[in-house]
């Protein structure tokens, strides 16, 4: 079985803070997982660093705590799996993201559309974080509607790409 991979393309600020990442990748390879490439970028909330990640497929958003920056992808594929079982995707699908986010290769950010909705995130994120757990947070984030999705949220994307069926009342013929 091959090793995972995601490229997790960061904003300098958040590149600043990562060891090792002195050299992005100029020619990162593909993100193995369904939720493709991440971004990332570091917000200071209640005087706390905090990494938002958001899926550059369906704009998932995902919130840790930054400190210690070493461990921190590790704690994002946690994350992603902790919101994907929030939102009943199954089981054996979890397990495979998470698996495709095992390595990272870290690369600067190249998507504006995502750019603009981790904007809009931060500043919704300042106030959620005030009341909820950063899981609760990053799943009140993922109802927001989001222009680059057709006004769709974030958690209807990603369960219409996980394929999760939901309950259709089915009239009798």
């Amino acid at each position: 079985m091959s090793q995972g991979v995601v490229v997790l393309r960061c904003t300098r600020k958040l590149l600043r803070h990562l060891p090792g990442a002195d050299n992005p990748a100029q020619e990162p390879p593909r993100s193995t997982g369904v939720l493709g490439d991440w971004y990332g970028n570091v917000l200071v909330i209640r005087r706390q660093h905090v990494v938002l990640a958001v899926s550059g497929v369906t704009l998932l958003p995902v919130l840790v705590l930054a400190a210690p920056y070493r461990t921190m992808v590790p704690r994002i594929a946690d994350a992603v799996g902790q919101i994907l079982g929030a939102l009943k995707i199954a089981a054996d699908k979890i397990a495979a993201e998470e698996a495709a986010m095992r390595d990272a290769v870290m690369t600067t950010t190249n998507d504006r559309r995502v750019l603009g909705s981790m904007n809009d995130f931060a500043f919704m994120a300042e106030g959620y974080v005030e009341d909820l757990s950063l899981p609760d947070a990053a799943l009140k984030l993922a109802e927001c509607p989001c222009s680059p999705l057709g006004m769709k949220s974030p958690r209807e994307a990603t369960l219409a790409l996980f394929k999760t069926p939901t309950l259709r009342l089915v009239k009798d013929r």
